[in-house]
């Protein structure tokens, strides 16, 4: 899947929410919204991998939030940080069962795939790609949302769209 279909994925499903409650997309090539908050702007984005789709491995996304005096991506903030700073316990279990069960299954490429005529530590790094996870995410974790294929985004909105939601109501709800 290139980015601009996953894009349009996670926009169909979590943009009519947002958009009920006030939030606007952001112009820019990556996928976000914005919501003035008083003088501020609460943003949040998903950002594709720069290492594109990989027709065995899949692809990989983020999602961040800042609050800033624009509404645009990556400026200069009072707060950013990537999804899991404002995560529980119970959030990173849930990442890293559905990271597997999404892992499981990939299907590995065959040995006469091009990756395996490249450097060693290139062949290591790809091959990580298809290792179950046995992380304990935390709070400084960098968590990036593994996929393959349309249902594995629907899985992961079904899981994060709650979360940005309850980042949004905190946010609302106090002085951040």
């Amino acid at each position: 899947m290139k980015s601009t279909e996953v894009y349009k994925e996670i926009n169909g499903i979590i943009f009519p929410n947002l958009k009920s409650n006030g939030f606007k997309k952001t112009k820019s090539g990556m996928l976000g919204y914005y919501k003035q908050l008083k003088e501020n702007y609460l943003v949040f984005w998903f950002q594709c991998s720069r290492d594109g789709f990989d027709e065995f491995a899949g692809s990989k996304f983020i999602v961040e939030i800042q609050i800033s005096n624009s509404n645009e991506i990556g400026t200069a903030s009072i707060v950013r940080q990537r999804i899991p700073f404002f995560l529980t316990d119970k959030d990173f279990k849930e990442i890293a069962k559905t990271e597997n069960q999404i892992k499981e299954k990939l299907q590995k490429p065959p040995k006469t795939y091009f990756i395996f005529s490249l450097a060693e530590d290139i062949q290591n790094w790809y091959k990580k790609k298809f290792e179950k996870t046995n992380n304990s995410y935390d709070k400084s974790s960098d968590i990036w949302f593994v996929y393959y294929d349309k249902t594995d985004i629907e899985k992961w909105l079904e899981i994060i769209e709650p979360m940005i939601n309850k980042i949004i109501y905190d946010f609302e709800h106090t002085e951040y």
